[in-house]
């Protein structure tokens, strides 16, 4: 994951994820609000920097707070996901949930989805995943609506628990999954308890990633060293 706003370049931090050996990137603003849609600016640099490589995700939110979103947010969505997609993005990572129960709020993620396939964008649900109530459930209806991926820590959201905690849970949806969709394992993990992690799941036969932010900074900042020790560790897995 990539924080936009960092007091460093966008390029510079792409550049060191990419050097490091990521396969692909989750491109945001606004870290310190969870993550908001970046700017078309630092899309284009980010591209720039990822060269062809084709893993260039955006972070398409438009706020902060929860994911239930209203008809007007849901059309800045779509106008961010045609922006992403005119200026090289090559998938989008989103969520839209209903209010009150947090379930899915299908006819909006269906709008979207739509519109990004239109554009020949993979899509990743994020961890707006981990706030449903059931997300077993909640696996099965993003499966039938084509979504690539979901990043999950088998944790519920908002709890401050990492990917390590949530191995129970992390075991179920993966199970659960087949193979049919593949599961980004984020929230917490780093170079030192991602082994941990691989090794309580069922990783054969199934589509498994890890996403990590702060686990592959130095100093706050993205840097190849922190990239190449994580990628090792699940390479060496």
């Amino acid at each position: 994951c990539i924080n936009c706003d960092s007091n460093r370049s966008v390029h510079d931090s792409v550049s060191a994820a990419l050097q490091g050996g990521a396969a692909t990137i989750e491109l945001c603003g606004a870290m310190h609000l969870d993550g908001l849609t970046p700017t078309q600016k630092q899309i284009i640099d980010a591209r720039k920097a990822f060269i062809d490589k084709p893993g260039l995700m955006v972070m398409i939110r438009p706020r902060a707070g929860n994911f239930c979103y209203s008809k007007q947010e849901i059309n800045l969505m779509c106008e961010q996901i045609k922006m992403a997609a005119d200026v090289g993005a090559d998938g989008i990572v989103l969520g839209t949930l209903n209010e009150n129960k947090n379930t899915l709020a299908i006819d909006s993620l269906n709008k979207l989805l739509d519109l990004a396939s239109k554009y020949k964008l993979k899509s990743t649900f994020h961890r707006a995943f981990d706030a449903t109530p059931n997300p077993m459930d909640t696996l099965e209806i993003l499966i039938n609506l084509n979504v690539n991926r979901i990043l999950t820590s088998g944790t519920e959201w908002g709890q401050n628990q990492t990917a390590l905690d949530g191995v129970d849970r992390l075991n179920k949806i993966i199970n659960k999954s087949k193979g049919r969709i593949e599961i980004v394992i984020g929230g917490g993990v780093n170079n030192n308890n991602v082994d941990k992690i691989l090794k309580q799941l069922p990783i054969l036969n199934n589509k498994i990633s890890v996403h990590s932010y702060s686990g592959v900074q130095e100093n706050g900042y993205t840097t190849i060293d922190a990239v190449k020790s994580l990628v090792n560790e699940v390479k060496n897995f």
